[in-house]
């Protein structure tokens, strides 16, 4: 089934997030906004979530976060133009959304955190590595791709076609719950289309040169391309790659505890 066809499935069956703390950050021209979930605990990091293209807090995490913080403080942040997050004038960009939540991280004076990012957040969480090491200690990536033809030929054909109207009701529909304009809906996704048909294209010489250490997460049936991902894996030198069978590229949504599990083991180890 098609990458956005199908997230609308897996979201009319997701749950509403439970209320966390909410509020604003200033960061490089963003009224940024992130909630705060779970309590500190010694010996664990924060862990900044980082959600999907096109998405929300809610609409990416409603089943994973309260997994992820019923031991650690979740800090989950939007994106510019994203839920809560105003646009403004300026492309979207993983380097560009990278840059603004080390921003943040530093803002809310957080120290160096962990990081969870799914799909868009994902390549958002390779960036933060790349360009922020010193922010971020560990990096949990879901369905992350560093090439745009890492899509497989069905999503991209998919992509294409897509617009504002026939873009997933449940996604539209968040958005329309929480963005400061309900009206640059259409703007938006004109900026979403064109992130992730003309990017990323990044030199693998930059992922060779990560050396922070690397989850990578992927469906069986994920909409980035398998062969990218162990490529990836090959590049990153302190990386691990697991494959969830039976899932797609909305692993974090179809399987919240399998992936819980699997992030918490990776963040808690010793190394």
């Amino acid at each position: 089934m098609r990458i956005l066809a199908r997230l609308a499935l897996v979201l009319l069956a997701t749950p509403c997030l439970g209320a966390g703390s909410g509020d604003y950050a200033a960061v490089n021209g963003l009224r940024m906004y992130y909630e705060s979930h779970g309590t500190a605990t010694p010996g664990r990091p924060v862990l900044l979530l980082l959600h999907g293209g096109s998405g929300t807090i809610e609409t990416s995490f409603a089943r994973l976060l309260p997994l992820l913080a019923a031991n650690r403080r979740v800090i989950a942040v939007e994106q510019q133009g994203h839920g809560h997050t105003a646009d403004i004038d300026r492309p979207l960009s993983y380097t560009q959304m990278a840059d603004d939540t080390a921003a943040l991280i530093a803002t809310l004076e957080l120290g160096r955190v962990d990081c969870l990012g799914w799909s868009d957040g994902g390549n958002v969480a390779l960036q933060l590595a790349i360009r922020h090491p010193q922010a971020v200690r560990k990096v949990v990536a879901g369905s992350a791709n560093f090439r745009a033809d890492a899509m497989n030929e069905g999503s991209v054909a998919f992509i294409r076609s897509a617009t504002a109207e026939t873009w997933p009701p449940p996604v539209k529909a968040a958005y329309m719950r929480v963005a400061p304009d309900p009206q640059h809906w259409g703007a938006f996704i004109t900026k979403v289309k064109r992130l992730w048909l003309e990017t990323p294209d990044w030199p693998e010489t930059q992922l060779e040169a990560i050396h922070t250490p690397v989850l990578l997460l992927y469906g069986d049936h994920d909409d980035i391309k398998l062969e990218h991902a162990t490529r990836l894996q090959s590049l990153i030198r302190d990386s691990q790659l697991a494959v969830l069978p039976g899932t797609s590229h909305f692993t974090m949504i179809e399987q919240p505890t399998w992936v819980s599990t699997l992030a918490i083991t990776f963040l808690d180890a010793r190394r």
